[in-house]
């Protein structure tokens, strides 16, 4: 996590546009061209996932409201949003040409779920990097956002079980994200007692 910092931000995005080329070539060399774009949708899908999922473990490791008292560690909360949705949008592109490649119907419209999910990748690293302090609202976004694209994932993941094919790499992913979502509700929990603990002790010093 050292290496995640504002000054390598445009380092770090080359990275991730390196990452989604050597995925899109990587499927180009060692798959059957009418299944390229699939390839490359699937597992750009799942670097998203594994980004997801750091973002998860340093929210439910701190707690929003340490890395928020901390200037470095909402950087990198900000840095890996960012990076997230750069990805993420790269991955949106790729659905985009494997609906288009086999000819099927895609209306984004028609998903409102997905495309509030899309709208909301995008807006949300600009709003924490337009407004920099932490309070309640901004709280309740970031984690209401967090666990509204876990579920998302989680839908796309689970989407691809079935008895034929029980894809147990993507039952791993659910489990690991659940494990990671039950992290955060802790930290959540352990913050909002603290917090009544602190707020008790200064009423009682008022008295």
């Amino acid at each position: 996590m050292k290496f995640i910092t504002k000054s390598k931000l445009p380092l770090l995005i080359i990275l991730i546009i390196g990452l989604e080329l050597l995925i899109y070539f990587w499927a180009l060399l060692t798959t059957q061209s009418d299944v390229v774009i699939d390839k490359c949708a699937r597992n750009s899908g799942r670097a998203s996932a594994v980004i997801n999922l750091i973002i998860l473990s340093m929210v439910g490791y701190y707690g929003l409201i340490k890395i928020y008292k901390n200037e470095l560690l909402a950087d990198k909360l900000k840095i890996l949003l960012t990076l997230f949705a750069i990805n993420h949008y790269i991955h949106f592109y790729f659905v985009i040409q494997r609906f288009i490649h086999h000819s099927k119907n895609f209306n984004i419209i028609q998903n409102k779920h997905g495309l509030f999910i899309i709208i909301c990748i995008l807006l949300l690293p600009i709003l924490l990097w337009l407004y920099k302090k932490l309070n309640w609202i901004i709280y309740i976004i970031i984690i209401s956002h967090l666990f509204n694209v876990s579920y998302f994932i989680m839908e796309t993941l689970y989407e691809k079980i079935t008895p034929a094919k029980p894809a147990y790499h993507n039952q791993f992913g659910i489990a690991i994200t659940l494990m990671a979502l039950a992290f955060i509700v802790l930290r959540i929990t352990i913050e909002i007692k603290n917090l009544l603990i602190a707020e008790k002790q200064i009423s009682s010093s008022l008295k």
